[in-house]
């Protein structure tokens, strides 16, 4: 099997990606800890987040959503390359234990994922963020709940509407029913553009018990 973007030759074909083309993808700078944006204080956490404290704790992205992960995820999501995952949840994976081994980061209790409505689904054929939540589940030695949480309503696409209109698209979307007590949960999405969906889910899964909620996406959208 060869590199999905330079088309070498692996050494390990399960990884996909290859050591080079790790190392050479976008880096952030100097990003908050909580909502992975730039900032430029010398704490982790950034004045917006002091002032507007998201419901999770911690947000863990690969690069901004840029080339290349921004056409490997085009593909997955648009044309069915769904052999792309597990090398891009092993990017995924990678970025949350750097973030481990700098910040001692705890393992989570369990693994879920942003859920598609059920529509959604059936058109596309899967939920792109339960394909790249499993393996790190696996990788994690942690349950996987792909269904803990449900959406209860459509919504309209996010990419489409503005700002305000995404905030309030979300209202109310997401229920978890599921006893959380002292749970500690990894929330797993693709692409995190403005916050809102991963903030109404963690206030969700806080609701139900959770101590705290680590996000990992693949991309983080600097506004």
């Amino acid at each position: 099997m060869r590199c999905i973007l330079c088309d070498m030759p692996l050494f390990l074909p399960h990884h996909g990606i290859c050591c080079q083309c790790v190392n050479n993808l976008p880096k952030f700078n100097k990003i908050c800890h909580q909502c992975c944006l730039p900032h430029s204080l010398p704490t982790d956490i950034c004045y917006r987040c002091r002032v507007n404290k998201p419901y999770w704790d911690e947000l863990i992205a690969v690069s901004d959503y840029v080339n290349p992960l921004k056409k490997l995820i085009h593909h997955l999501k648009f044309y069915n390359k769904v052999e792309l995952s597990t090398a891009l949840a092993r990017l995924m994976f990678l970025a949350w234990y750097q973030r481990r081994e700098s910040d001692t980061l705890a393992k989570p209790d369990l693994v879920t994922c942003v859920p598609l409505h059920h529509i959604r689904y059936w058109s596309r054929g899967f939920n792109q963020a339960e394909l790249l939540a499993k393996p790190i589940a696996r990788w994690l030695n942690r349950d996987f709940y792909p269904y803990l949480l449900f959406r209860n309503k459509s919504g309209q696409d996010q990419k489409r509407l503005s700002l305000t209109e995404r905030i309030g698209n979300v209202d109310a979307l997401f229920i978890c029913h599921q006893d959380l007590s002292n749970k500690s949960i990894m929330l797993i999405d693709d692409i995190v553009t403005t916050g809102n969906t991963i903030n109404v889910i963690s206030q969700q899964l806080k609701k139900c018990g959770a101590t705290s909620v680590q996000v990992v996406c693949l991309c983080r959208t600097v506004l």
